[in-house]
C-alpha cells in the first residue's frame, strides 16, 4: 500500500504553543511577583530583584508571543483529520531514525570514555546510589565532555520521534532501541543531575501521543486528553521530588528542619522563581553591555571550530559566561544558576527588539503547529522537538541553547526531505 494515514486525535487543546506557553510561565510570574523579599532570603538566599517593571515586560513579551502563535492560526485552511505518508517518506524516516539512533550511541559511548578516562569508577556510582553525602556533585564533576562528539547525545530525542513514528506506520517495534536510549537518558538524569535530558525525550513523544489517535479497534478517550493538564503539576512534583531525592536530599536532609515534601515543593518553586529573578541580573548587569546577542543565539558562541574564533572576548570584550557567578555570588544564590529565559531577548535586543523577537519566534512555532494540524508530516517533526522550549520557557531560551542545536538542525533537515517526498496530490 502506498499511502498509509495516521489519525489525528481531538481535544489535546493545550498542545497549542499559545495555551502551553501560558501554563508554563505565568504561575512561576506570579510567584516571582507575589513572594517577598524576606521569603526569598529565607528560601532561596538571595536578595528579590524582580520588581514591578520586570513583571510588566515579561507579560508584554508573553502577549506578542501568543499574538505570534495565534496569526497562523487564522489562515484558513481545511482542517485534516489525519496524515498521510508515501512510501518514500517512510522510508526517509526509517532511516533517519537508525541514524540518528546510531549517532546517539556513539555520543554515549565517548562521553562515558571520558568519563572512565576522568577517573569515574564503580564505586563512585555506588555511591550516588546509596544517597551518600556529596557524591552526586562529584560524579558530576568527572563527567566531561568531547566537543563535537558527546552533543550527539542530543539526537536522541529526534531519533525516538523518527522510530516511534516507523513503529506506527511500518509495524516495527524498535522496542530494544527503546529501552537502550531512556536507560542512558535516565543514567545521565541520575548522574550528571540533568533533568532536562529526561524532558526531552519524554515531552515530543508526549505530543506525538496527544495528537495521533490509536490503531483501530482501540478506544479514544477525548475528554482523557482534554483533561490532562490537571495532572501535569502532579507529575512535576513527583518527577522533581523523585530525582532531587538523589541530587540535593543527601546533603540538606541534615540541615533544613522540614519535612521532604516542604523541602520539594520549596525547591520546585525557587527553581522558576529564582530564574525570573536571575534574569532581573542579566537585564540589569549584563545586558548594557552586550554589542551582540548572546543569550538567544548561545549555540553560536559554543559551535565547534568557530567558539575558537569568534569568542566573547574578542567579540564582546567579556565573556558573560564567566561574569556569571561572580554576579550570582554577589546579587544571588549559586545554587540556583538559571538566567531566565522571558528576559534574555531583552537582554539581546532591548525592549523593542525583544517584542518583535518574541513576535517572530511565537509566529514561527505556531507555523509548525499549523503544519501539524494541517496534516503535514514536517509539523508532526518539528513540533514536538519544539515543544520543549515551550514548557521550559522560564528558566532560559531552550531553543538557542547548544544542546538544542543539532536536534533542531536535524528536525529540520528531516521535516524538509519528507515535504518534498509527499504524495502528488498533496503538493500545493
Amino acid at each position: 500500500m502506498s499511502i498509509v494515514r495516521l489519525p489525528l486525535r481531538e481535544g489535546a487543546w493545550w498542545l497549542h504553543p499559545a495555551w502551553t506557553a501560558m501554563l508554563a510561565t505565568l504561575p512561576g510570574l506570579l510567584a516571582a511577583w507575589l513572594i517577598g523579599d524576606d521569603t526569598f532570603r529565607e528560601w532561596w538566599r538571595t536578595p528579590k530583584l524582580f520588581d514591578d517593571g520586570k513583571v510588566l515586560t515579561v507579560m508584554v513579551f508573553i502577549g506578542v508571543f501568543i499574538v505570534g502563535c495565534m496569526l497562523p492560526s487564522l489562515a484558513k485552511s481545511t482542517r485534516a483529520t489525519d496524515i498521510s505518508t508515501t512510501v518514500r517518506q517512510r522510508r526517509i524516516l526509517f532511516l533517519a531514525g537508525r541514524a540518528t539512533a546510531a549517532l546517539t550511541l556513539v555520543g554515549y559511548v565517548a562521553w562515558m570514555a571520558s568519563a572512565i578516562t576522568s577517573g569515574l569508577t564503580l564505586a563512585d556510582l555506588a555511591n550516588v546510589f546509596s544517597l551518600s553525602a556529596g557524591s552526586a556533585d562529584a560524579v558530576k564533576s568527572e563527567l566531561g565532555t568531547i566537543g563535537g562528539v558527546t552533543t550527539l547525545t542530543q539526537l536522541g530525542p529526534l531519533a525516538m520521534i523518527c522510530l516511534f513514528l516507523d513503529r506506527r506506520l511500518g509495524g516495527r517495534s524498535h522496542t530494544v532501541m527503546f529501552t537502550v536510549l531512556t536507560g542512558l537518558t535516565l543514567a545521565r538524569v541520575v548522574l550528571n543531575s540533568e533533568r532536562l535530558a529526561l524532558m526531552e525525550i519524554a515531552l515530543p513523544i508526549l505530543v506525538v501521543v496527544s495528537t495521533l489517535r490509536p490503531g483501530q479497534g482501540r478506544r479514544h478517550y477525548r475528554w482523557v486528553w482534554a483533561g490532562l493538564p490537571l495532572l501535569a503539576p502532579f507529575a512535576l512534583v513527583a518527577l522533581f521530588g523523585t530525582f532531587e531525592y538523589v541530587r540535593s536530599w543527601s546533603h540538606y536532609s541534615s540541615i533544613v528542619q522540614i519535612d521532604y515534601s516542604e523541602f520539594v515543593l520549596r525547591r520546585l518553586t525557587g527553581y522558576y522563581a529564582t530564574a525570573y529573578n536571575n534574569s532581573a541580573i542579566v537585564v540589569d548587569h549584563i545586558g548594557p553591555d552586550l554589542a551582540w546577542p548572546y543569550y538567544t543565539v548561545g549555540f553560536l558562541w559554543n559551535f565547534p571550530g568557530l567558539s575558537a574564533v569568534l569568542t566573547p572576548e574578542a567579540v564582546l570584550g567579556f565573556d558573560p559566561g564567566r561574569v556569571w557567578p561572580g554576579l550570582l555570588w554577589q546579587f544571588g544564590n549559586p545554587e540556583y544558576n538559571n538566567t531566565g529565559g522571558m528576559l534574555a531577548p531583552l537582554a539581546d535586543y532591548g525592549l523593542a527588539g525583544g517584542m518583535v523577537f518574541w513576535a517572530a519566534v511565537g509566529l514561527a512555532i505556531g507555523v509548525c503547529y499549523r503544519w501539524m494540524r494541517s496534516g503535514e508530516m514536517r509539523g508532526l517533526i518539528l513540533y514536538p522537538l519544539l515543544y520543549v522550549g515551550l514548557v521550559d520557557l522560564v528558566r532560559y531560551f531552550y531553543w538557542g541553547e547548544g544542546r538544542a542545536f543539532p536536534m533542531l538542525a536535524g528536525a529540520l533537515l528531516l521535516a524538509l526531505l519528507v515535504h518534498r517526498r509527499r504524495a502528488p496530490e498533496e503538493e500545493s
